[in-house]
């Protein structure tokens, strides 16, 4: 792993060296350059998820410092009327930081079977960390509602876990 290393950052210096000889690139272009071509050490994500946390499935997609996820496994009578959860998510510092946007149906009555309304809705969500197994994080789950005008009146957060689909 060393001896590979030390390869690298030789190559780095090669390309360097050639880069400012035969163009007019600063050295901190012709190292962006460099470092751009080695090949990511990082394994490749899965690209579909489950919360173990609810049973729901995710397609995710990360893509510079931006996290996508969107729920794929919704229930046919939820699909009938383009329910959905999507969430973006940025990176900041070691966490990644954004919202999560749905449209769900606002229920009432003792087994919440009556569907009082769709409301779209925005919350929270943070991510803690991103891994080949597992995505971690919080997101705020609403508690309580105004279903006639789709507002949040209380969200709480609620600790997350997500593993690769089997």
């Amino acid at each position: 792993m060393i001896e590979r290393l030390e390869g690298m950052r030789i190559l780095a210096q090669a390309v360097i060296g050639l880069a400012l000889l035969q163009s007019p690139l600063t050295a901190g272009q012709a190292l962006q350059a460099a470092t751009q071509q080695q090949p990511s050490t990082k394994p490749a994500l899965p690209s579909a998820w489950k919360s173990q946390t609810t049973g729901n499935e995710y397609r995710i997609r990360i893509e510079g410092d931006t996290f996508q996820a969107e729920w794929t496994n919704a229930p046919p009578e939820l699909e009938k009327h383009k329910a959905y959860v999507r969430t973006e998510c940025r990176r900041v510092g070691s966490k990644w930081i954004g919202t999560t946007r749905s449209l769900l149906p606002c229920t009432t009555g003792a087994n919440a079977n009556k569907v009082l309304n769709w409301c779209p809705l925005v919350t929270r969500t943070e991510i803690d960390s991103i891994a080949p197994d597992r995505i971690t994080g919080r997101a705020q789950a609403i508690h309580n509602s105004d279903c006639q005008s789709c507002k949040v009146l209380e969200a709480v957060w609620k600790d997350f876990v997500w593993t690769p689909k089997r």
